[in-house]
């Protein structure tokens, strides 16, 4: 019964204004505010984010973790106002913290829109941070960094990856900070990053939900308008410290055999160069993420030797774009076994290739999956904001669903030699305890 529905309803997914029941412009506000806007009528519920461009790479020297401090410090500033306000209103928000990037968001009702602009635009101009707050959010950042990483083995092996292959601007340090300097950081160090980067020209502000075109225009003009830019520090271009394999071992602090190797291989061609060959391999990566694709069919279920399988394209985040491949085992043993079959794969990869049928049912997948994200306010907001902080464009993103059907397996494959067809940039493992030092 599922596959006599499944092509009827792609059929209708398909159909212009039953696929995207919304429509999205943007503008820009005269100080460099960038708005983009996506009108959806569907429940008076409003999502409003704001988005600066300064995240972890923005850290000063020896200050590593400030961009992260100040979101939690901003989320709970004005001595406390911030948070009991949201409350009140009945708001889900949130924030994170990216290389790139510290975002807030709140979903509101219709009826308090307004607020949250005024609201928004407050914490742009101005923090008051509570000294017991402060010192408080630190314990909870430690804490948090013991669990992700301390205490993580692939948070650790990652962190120390990424240390290896870029300097700081790069991504060379972790986000959250490293222990000794997060310890370090006082008052003072997230009031100079607020003044140095919260500008209107350095933020973008996606507003989705029940709203139309002009009131939001009213609205960014009424609160924002008289927020005056920011000359913005020379942002120097992130490198990768080395231009050769680079091979990092971990050794981890748990009792146990677990085993891992990841392996980054550089991409050639970013979003902004070839946008398409961008697709071709988001949609690859995809496919090979699949149980039944044949490297993790394979491996996993064939010779049994691994617990997973994964593939990975980060693109837009460092200053070269690369997919990781990242082998777990139960065992060294399974380790050094997956290695030599991970050679063989990687060949047969470059041959083989997926097929046409694996494309089209991953385009089917695609197509829904995208029709529930835009039937969502949440992740229709987070659709377009994580894509516009990658540094697409509104005209890219819209034009997302057309591009990705015309895709053929062809370009598929051609993008998986190019990847593929050269030696790793960078390998990392997890070994148990005790083996770190063979």
């Amino acid at each position: 019964m599922l596959r006599k529905i499944l092509p009827l309803l792609v059929l209708l997914l398909s159909v212009p204004g039953l696929q995207a029941r919304y429509k999205a412009v943007e503008f820009r506000l005269k100080n460099g505010l960038r708005v983009v806007c996506v009108e959806k009528k569907t429940s008076p519920i409003v999502h409003f984010s704001i988005c600066y461009m300064c995240g972890s790479s923005r850290d000063a020297a020896s200050r590593s973790g400030v961009a992260h401090y100040l979101e939690h410090m901003a989320m709970a500033s004005n001595k406390g106002k911030s948070k009991d306000f949201l409350e009140d209103i009945g708001a889900e928000h949130n924030a994170f913290t990216s290389l790139r990037a510290i975002s807030f968001y709140e979903i509101v009702p219709l009826a308090h829109v307004e607020t949250v602009f005024s609201h928004e635009a407050e914490r742009m101009r101005s923090m008051d941070i509570d000294d017991g707050e402060f010192l408080g959010e630190r314990g909870a950042i430690l804490e948090e960094r013991s669990m992700r990483i301390d205490n993580e083995p692939n948070g650790a092996a990652q962190e120390a990856l990424l240390a290896n292959l870029f300097n700081r601007e790069a991504g060379g340090t972790p986000i959250i900070g490293w222990k000794h300097e997060i310890e370090s950081i006082e008052k003072k160090d997230l009031y100079a990053f607020h003044r140095k980067w919260f500008a209107p020209n350095n933020a973008f502000v996606v507003i989705a939900g029940d709203f139309d075109l002009p009131q939001a225009k009213a609205l960014a003009e009424k609160y924002f308008g008289d927020i005056a830019p920011k000359k913005l520090p020379i942002r120097r271009g992130g490198i990768l410290k080395n231009q050769f394999i680079k091979e990092v071992k971990y050794g981890s602090q748990k009792t146990g055999a677990f085993s891992c190797i990841c392996y980054v291989y550089g991409v050639p061609f970013t979003s902004k160069n070839n946008f398409r060959k961008s697709m071709a391999l988001g949609l690859a990566i995809k496919i090979m993420n699949q149980p039944a694709f044949f490297v993790t069919k394979t491996l996993k279920h064939v010779l049994n030797i691994v617990t997973d399988v994964s593939f990975v394209y980060l693109s837009g985040i460092y200053p070269t774009d690369f997919v990781g491949v990242s082998i777990s085992c139960g065992s060294l043993d399974d380790l050094a076994d997956s290695i030599g079959e991970w050679r063989y794969l990687r060949s047969k990869l470059m041959r083989v290739g997926i097929s046409d049928g694996e494309l089209k049912i991953m385009k089917r997948k695609e197509m829904i999956a995208q029709a529930y994200r835009m039937d969502d306010l949440g992740h229709m907001a987070s659709h377009f904001g994580w894509l516009l902080l990658s540094g697409y464009s509104l005209q890219e993103i819209l034009s997302m669903d057309e591009i990705l059907q015309s895709i053929t397996a062809r370009e598929c494959n051609d993008v998986i030699r190019e990847v593929f067809s050269v030696q790793p940039m960078a390998i990392s493992k997890i070994v148990p305890k005790g083996y770190d030092r063979e």
